[in-house]
Formats: C-alpha cells, sequence, structure tokens
C-alpha cells in the first residue's frame, strides 16, 4: 500500500465513524433524522397538562399542543408543533395591534425536580426558555413576563412533562408618572 492509499483510507474510516457518532449521540439529529420515530412518539404522547391556551377579551386562540420539557430541564423540546408555531404567530399579531398588552408566561415545576439554572427555580428558567422563543418570533420582550410557580400534580409521560406553561394576557401596568 502507497502512502497516499493509507491516507485515504484513513480519511474514509474517520468519516464513517463520524457519521457512526453523530447519528447515534445526537439526541435532537436522532428524532429529526429518524421521521417514524418522531411520528410514533408523537402519537403515543398524551394531552399537555396546560395546553396553550391564550385568551382575552377580544382575543382567544387554543391549540392541543403546547411546550414540553424534560424532567429537571429548562429547554423546550424541540421541533415544536405547527399548530403551536401558528398559535405564536397569532399571539404575535394580536400583540403587536394591542401594544399596551403584555402576555404572562407562568412555567411550572415540582419540587422533586433539581434546578440547575442561574434562575431561582426551574419553572422561571422554562418560562423565560419559551420568552426566548417568542422574541425570536418577533414578539417585543416588552411584552413578555416570566413568572415561575410550584406545581406538584404535572403529568410526566416517559420522563417528558407536559406542556408546564401557561399564559395570561393582561393589560401593561402603567409607570406611576411623577410631578416635579
Amino acid at each position: 500500500m502507497t502512502k497516499k492509499t493509507t491516507y485515504l483510507l484513513g480519511i474514509l474510516t474517520v468519516v464513517i465513524i463520524g457519521t457512526f457518532l453523530y447519528m447515534n449521540l445526537c439526541s435532537e439529529c436522532r428524532v429529526a433524522g429518524n421521521q417514524e420515530e418522531a411520528i410514533s412518539l408523537k402519537s403515543k404522547t398524551t394531552s399537555p397538562t396546560y395546553p396553550y391556551l391564550v385568551s382575552d377579551d377580544d382575543y382567544s386562540y387554543e391549540a392541543k399542543e403546547n411546550f414540553n420539557f424534560n424532567i429537571s430541564n429548562p429547554s423546550f423540546l424541540m421541533p415544536i408543533s405547527g399548530e403551536l408555531k401558528d398559535g405564536i404567530a397569532s399571539l404575535k399579531d394580536y400583540l403587536n395591534s394591542n401594544e399596551q398588552k403584555t402576555v404572562n408566561l407562568t412555567g411550572f415545576y415540582s419540587s422533586n425536580e433539581e434546578n440547575h439554572t442561574s434562575f431561582s427555580n426551574l419553572g422561571l428558567a422554562r418560562a423565560n426558555s419559551v420568552k426566548n422563543h417568542l422574541m425570536l418570533n418577533g414578539i417585543p420582550s416588552s411584552q413578555i413576563n416570566t413568572l415561575g410557580e410550584l406545581k406538584e400534580d404535572m403529568i410526566f409521560h416517559e420522563g417528558i412533562l407536559l406542556g408546564p406553561i401557561t399564559y395570561h394576557v393582561s393589560k401593561q401596568e402603567e409607570e406611576p408618572s411623577t410631578i416635579n
């Protein structure tokens, strides 16, 4: 064997091993790469504890899906459903046309979960994760408030929390004016 052939075999070996490790160790890639597995996982999933439900006096949107989280994890699971994406777009349009309104995101957590974040509780970290996603979709941060709340009766399905986020639209608190 010549040096050139040895190098080519070495490169081919590295590519094959890298592809194998990428497909087996990258959890996000594995679900996205295997559509049948993602569809079967979605069909087995029960409805979330708290569906995506946003309502106000003159606005309402409900979706069966919501942001789901792994236990003790502040980041929601991807991909999110098309129905949830439509709900976010609808909320964006509503808040853009009603600048005096805000949406309050309440993230829930249970006492048996571990908080490895810099936030005071895991619910607040989850609400902040969803807030960041809403901001990426065009909703101004000034119209989003985040809260965290302890909730012991959440539904876990195969290590996944189903929809531990609620939404409440309210009018922004006006800052008191000072008289000089």
